[in-house]
């Protein structure tokens, strides 16, 4: 959890609140208005990405990559590449047509979104702060969900 904001939190978010908030994915995934896909390696968790399909029903056919994390030391192990293809063949499974992710700018998921047919949508600058003085764009991408 301590990603420089990656997934939400900053280095110095009390541990109560990153709780409070992994209970409320874990309420969302048992009652199937979110998909979580894990990797693990031996019995430890070592990734997970979370899929959230539109509620209303103008937005039914498009989904919001919430999450895609890997344990920072395992970063050029391929398992980013593993959960995001993990996550567009859920997303097919559902029946979604479109997908978008929002990600603080200037991190090198921007490089997997851009190698994997996302498009960036627009750019909030300094929508994301990780610590006093360390503002970073948020940066939204969209993409097709594959057909078949």
């Amino acid at each position: 959890i301590v990603a420089g904001g990656a997934i939400g939190f900053k280095p110095t978010d009390p541990v109560d609140a990153v709780r409070e908030t992994a209970g409320a994915v874990l309420d969302d995934v048992t009652q199937r208005r979110a998909y979580m896909m894990t990797l693990g390696q031996g019995h430890v968790l070592v990734g997970a990405a979370l899929l959230v399909p539109g509620e209303l029903p103008v937005h039914r056919h498009v989904g919001k990559l919430a999450w895609l994390m890997v344990d920072p030391g395992l970063r050029d192990s391929g398992w980013a590449q593993q959960l995001h293809d993990a996550v567009l063949a859920q997303a097919q499974a559902l029946g979604l047509e479109k997908l978008c992710v929002y990600v603080p700018g200037g991190r090198e998921s921007e490089g997997l979104y851009a190698d994997n047919g996302w498009t960036e949508c627009g750019r909030w600058p300094g929508a994301v702060r990780v610590a006093e003085g360390d503002d970073r764009d948020q940066v939204w991408y969209a993409r097709e969900v594959p057909t078949g």
